[in-house]
């Protein structure tokens, strides 16, 4: 019994010294990403390598392994791993980790340290549906990181589109608007889910500046669009319509023809976690549909920065109604389904002029040609 004890120990002991000889190592020569502070490199020499896991009570596998390079470009980078880990005390680590019985005792237990940091957020979170529901002990009810993987976490990803954090868990949302709202799939791609299940929330529409189907992204670093973006507004009080075409027509000197991607929007990241029960959503059309409604009172002009986080410049509530943005605006619009009488009327003449201009033109060719055929003999042609 003693022998085996003994055993046991050394095991243990010589295990602890080889796992500390090679994190040293590791944070020699290992995979630390660049732009992470100094000793991150000790916890991405194991972390970092890949295929790192551990074996839950449950039988389930438990993955450890942390990308560097994207968990540096992630807004916890700068503060680095023990921001949110400061237990964690290497070289002794991993022996006296704390054990976990599951993944989700880890992610409840995370929570305290998101709260260290987000107290602005947490104020607002406690109130919502989610925050009820994990104080009444449901397993199903998200925290934290289910919807901000914390080491992946880029700034207003819940409401970056349709397969956002919330569609991670509510799959059939298309399946349940459909029952009342005309249209889902669309409202959808259009309108971030927070607009409307945040109701007291204050809204915007952003304007996403496309190559193709893609958001313009400034991957090196020298498109400076904030830079541009102040150069082209002349009187520093917000892109007007004909300064907006002027950036635009500027940041077409790459090449690629730009467009114009519209959504509505909260215009703060914090306000999304209020989300109350699905009963205060709003439903009434009115609330975008209609010229006085307030998410056209706020307008920004945005691309993606090297990260992929949106670089916002204001722009007037103008641009969406006028006779130059319409066309790269179209499919965020409906010919009377914004209420928005003046651009319905700038949608009608853009769809008649698309009708008319090739019309006109195919005219145009046959009375010039029977002009040639009426000229007599030896006269000019």
């Amino acid at each position: 019994m003693l022998a085996s004890t003994l055993r046991r120990f050394l095991f243990a002991v010589a295990g602890a010294l080889l796992c500390a000889s090679a994190i040293v190592e590791a944070a020699r020569t290992g995979p630390a990403a660049e732009g992470l502070p100094e000793g991150d490199g000790i916890c991405l020499g194991c972390h970092g390598a890949g295929g790192l896991s551990k074996r839950l009570p449950s039988g389930d596998d438990w993955s450890l392994t942390v990308d560097g390079a994207t968990f540096a470009r992630s807004v916890h980078g700068p503060i680095g791993c023990v921001g949110c880990h400061a237990e964690v005390k290497p070289p002794a680590h991993p022996v006296n980790a704390t054990a976990f019985a599951s993944e989700r005792e880890h992610a409840l237990a995370r929570n305290d340290s998101c709260r260290a940091c987000h107290a602005r957020v947490f104020k607002v979170y406690e109130g919502s549906s989610h925050a009820t529901r994990l104080r009444a002990g449901s397993l199903a009810a998200p925290v934290c990181g289910d919807c901000h993987r914390p080491h992946e976490v880029t700034p207003a990803s819940v409401q970056d589109g349709p397969t956002n954090a919330c569609t991670g868990c509510h799959g059939d949302t298309t399946e349940q608007h459909e029952q009342w709202l005309p249209n889902p799939a669309s409202h959808l791609r259009s309108v971030a889910c927070s607009a409307c299940h945040a109701p007291d929330a204050l809204r915007r529409v952003d304007l996403r500046i496309l190559v193709g189907a893609n958001p313009l992204q400034d991957r090196d670093g020298t498109l400076q669009f904030e830079r541009r973006a102040r150069a082209a507004d002349v009187n520093h009080d917000g892109l007007d319509a004909n300064e907006l075409r002027g950036l635009l027509a500027d940041l077409e000197g790459g090449g690629e023809a730009l467009s114009l991607r519209g959504r509505i929007e909260l215009r703060s990241g914090i306000e999304a976690h209020e989300l109350p029960g699905k009963a205060r959503a709003l439903r009434e059309c009115t609330g975008c549909h209609d010229q006085s409604a307030l998410p056209f009172q706020h307008v920004t002009v945005s691309i993606l920065d090297a990260d992929g986080r949106p670089l916002r410049y204001d722009a007037h509530r103008g641009v969406l109604s006028s006779a130059i943005t319409w066309e790269a605006l179209r499919g965020f619009y409906a010919i009377g389904g914004t209420r928005l009488g003046q651009l319905d009327v700038l949608l009608a003449l853009g769809l008649a002029g698309g009708i008319a201009v090739p019309a006109l033109h195919l005219a145009a060719r046959r009375w010039f040609g029977r002009r040639r055929h009426r000229q007599p003999d030896g006269a000019d042609t």
